[in-house]
């Protein structure tokens, strides 16, 4: 058997698993806007926007979710993280039909749900959403 051929088809392979996997992975990825809904007892006292993250203890993309709001809350003091472990809250993911984890809502100040992240979201699909719902509020106070 020549090696060529034989080398040629696993990079291929490979290759083709890589896009495959891209391509789901984004596809599990989502940000809805104006979701509505208000949990004033979710927001944090002070933030301009909270973003109230719901986990699950054997969630890996919850890990890289709650790394990046740790970010944005450190570069951007008027924002605020909590994290919900849907096991101990289940009242909560069911008000707002969670069914994968990590979700992540978007709240204003005045608690109105204004963006719902699903899944391990780009950081700049976060500070999009934050940006958004400081807008609204602006808009709608």
């Amino acid at each position: 058997m020549d090696v060529l051929p034989a080398l040629i088809v696993i990079v291929a392979l490979v290759a083709l698993a890589t896009v495959l996997g891209f391509t789901l992975r984004a596809r599990n990825t989502r940000v809805a806007s104006g979701c509505g809904g208000d949990e004033h007892q979710l927001i944090v006292d002070g933030a301009e926007v909270t973003l109230v993250q719901l986990s699950s203890p054997v969630c890996s993309a919850c890990v890289a979710m709650r790394r990046i709001a740790t970010e944005l809350v450190a570069s951007d003091g008027t924002v605020a993280h909590r994290e919900i472990d849907v096991i101990d809250e289940p009242d909560v993911a069911r008000r707002h039909s969670v069914y994968s984890t990590p979700t992540t809502l978007v709240l204003d100040r005045d608690g109105h749900v204004r963006s719902r992240l699903i899944g391990a979201v780009k950081p700049a699909d976060v500070r999009a959403a934050v940006d958004a719902a400081r807008t609204l509020a602006v808009v709608t106070a």
